[in-house]
């Protein structure tokens, strides 16, 4: 059985990566997260948690990062007017919390924010340097989204979420 168990962990985590991967290729190129991408992640995630056991800490994980999220694009469009964050990297963030857990998920969130500036202003920085500026105002997020997700998924403590 346990052999059966490190089998199904090395697969749902190596799909995680292929997934996630997909998903920040498909941002930076197109600006898009394709929902196909976050029904794996999240479909992973609860088949790795239910294997684990803990199929309630996945699911509270991903509803209470949504409502993070939820209600972070809520308040940016009532300040700003507009959300502050796509949909896709709402999605996306909910479906990696079904790995982390509620706590962890939120770590997440605040790193994959932090990788994701720190990537425009690197961007940003190199344009002006070589003497072109990047007119996009948003900032693909799932790169940095994957980035923090497999540092959580893979460093995180064991018995997440």
């Amino acid at each position: 059985m346990a052999v059966l168990t490190a089998v199904l962990e090395v697969a749902c985590v190596t799909g995680l990566a292929a997934a996630l991967g997909v998903a920040a290729a498909t941002d930076l190129a197109r600006r898009i997260i394709p929902n196909g991408c976050v029904a794996v992640v999240a479909a992973l995630g609860a088949a790795h948690a239910a294997a684990r056991g803990t199929l309630p800490g996945a699911a509270l994980g991903a509803l209470v990062v949504l409502a993070a999220m939820l209600l972070a694009a809520a308040a940016s469009e009532r300040v700003s007017g507009r959300p502050g964050v796509g949909g896709g990297d709402v999605k996306l963030l909910a479906a990696a919390a079904v790995w982390t857990g509620p706590v962890l998920g939120l770590a997440v969130v605040g790193a994959s924010c932090l990788l994701g500036a720190m990537g425009w202003a690197a961007t940003r920085l190199a344009g002006r340097l070589v003497g072109r500026g990047r007119t996009s105002e948003g900032i693909p997020l799932a790169p940095a989204v994957a980035i923090a997700t497999l540092a959580a998924v893979l460093l995180g403590p064991l018995t997440a979420p």
